[in-house]
């Protein structure tokens, strides 16, 4: 997973990609790619339609114009009247000699023509998948190949099946996720991180043109697959937002007083210590914090060695949970977490601390000065304070059985109570 609370706004990156992905109109080939690339595929069939019409000229037929041929192909924007144009100009790359001494190399360095060519030939005769795939194994491995090049060369072989291909490892971080979010290859939850740091220090013209809009494609995957992505950067009033609405969470959360189908029994999902509201914050937390952790050890402090509820090391935070029973003290739990506090402060890597504090006991009437003793603590941000849900009857609960009083209303559980406000 790759952690998204650091650098500038995702708006901004996201802005300086794609205008750095603007293509030239006498760059064809390069706009097909970059079409194809960001399923932008309107003026595929148009570009189609010139390459083949370059491509039937005597002298001036070349790869380029094959390749963005599969790159309409590849789209299904390819007309039908130009399919057999485009059969004909993988024959025709097919039956040529590649890697030829006294001649410059066209194809067997463009990347990006060498993918479009990959493509184009799915679906066409399987007799000339040989010499393309020998054309695209041999390109990979040569030594003056810019790492672009080398990266879509390579996928060219994937694409063809290629038997010696080289390893997928060769290809920078970014085009292997895009590719992989294009379905041309297989995930690699590895390539996640580098290619989100590259996208994110992307300078326009860095790597070529075709570069920016696999740039473009690998960000807004990881902006997919990591939510929070996508709301800027995170800080640690944003972890305080969420635990914060957890308390809705609960409108909806199961406990019946009869079964909900035929085959079921009545279900209650009881909360009744630590560990449990542990759990639950994690269930909310990790889909949007891709680096949290659990029970992760703070440094030894003497004859301490202090273990943490929830860490997320991306804002250098920790989540310290807490559970108030009947009869507990609020100033116990004061001096718990002033302890947690000072321990977790002689640790260079935390900076900021939210303690979440479970009241089973329902004395909301004490709240407020809990919290005011909380946020004077240095590394406190901000607390959260949730009293036990009204739908949670206690008298109900396996820990505490207790008999309904004799002629004790029942009737629709009570929405669940919101919890301590904090501090603006």
């Amino acid at each position: 997973m790759v952690p998204v609370s650091d650098g500038p706004t995702v708006a901004a990156v996201r802005a300086g990609l794609v205008a750095a992905c603007a293509v030239n109109g006498d760059a064809p080939l390069l706009l097909a790619f970059r079409s194809f690339v960001l399923d932008d595929h309107d003026p595929l069939a148009g570009l189609a339609s010139r390459a083949a019409e370059a491509f039937g000229k005597p002298g001036e037929r070349s790869a380029r114009h094959v390749a963005t041929l599969g790159y309409a192909a590849a789209a299904r924007r390819l007309p039908d009247a130009l399919a057999p144009v485009l059969a004909d100009g993988i024959r025709w790359i097919a039956e040529r000699p590649w890697h030829r001494p006294l001649r410059e190399a066209t194809l067997e360095v463009d990347g990006v023509s060498m993918l479009g060519v990959a493509l184009g030939s799915r679906g066409c005769d399987d007799a000339l998948l040989p010499p393309l795939a020998e054309l695209a194994v041999k390109s990979a491995g040569m030594k003056t190949l810019s790492p672009l090049n080398r990266s879509l060369v390579a996928a060219a072989a994937h694409v063809m099946g290629a038997p010696g291909r080289p390893d997928l490892s060769v290809m920078m971080p970014e085009v292997r996720v895009a590719l992989a979010d294009l379905a041309l290859m297989p995930l690699d939850e590895a390539s996640g991180p580098p290619a989100w740091r590259a996208a994110m220090r992307y300078v326009p013209g860095d790597g070529g043109p075709a570069r920016a809009p696999l740039a473009l494609r690998a960000f807004d995957a990881l902006c997919d697959r990591n939510m929070p992505a996508r709301l800027g950067r995170l800080e640690p009033q944003d972890v305080v937002r969420v635990l914060e609405g957890i308390v809705r969470s609960f409108q909806s959360w199961t406990w019946e007083d009869r079964p909900r189908t035929p085959n079921s029994t009545a279900v209650k999902w009881h909360v009744e210590n630590e560990y449990h509201v542990q759990n639950l914050l994690w269930a909310v937390l990790a889909p949007l914090f891709p680096d949290l952790r659990a029970e992760e050890y703070a440094a030894p402090v003497g004859h301490k060695n202090p273990r943490m509820d929830l860490t997320i090391p991306s804002l250098r935070l920790v989540v310290e949970v807490k559970f108030i029973r009947a009869g507990k003290s609020f100033a116990d739990i004061l001096e718990e977490i002033a302890a947690d506090h000072t321990l977790y402060g002689q640790d260079g890597r935390w900076d900021v601390l939210i303690p979440f504090i479970w009241d089973d006991s329902r004395r909301v009437e004490q709240h407020a000065t809990l919290l005011q003793g909380l946020r004077v603590m240095p590394m406190v941000h901000d607390a959260v304070v949730m009293p036990r849900p009204g739908k949670m009857d206690p008298a109900a609960t396996p820990s505490s059985p207790r008999r309904r009083k004799k002629g004790a209303a029942t009737g629709a559980p009570a929405s669940a109570p919101k919890p301590a406000r904090r501090r603006s």
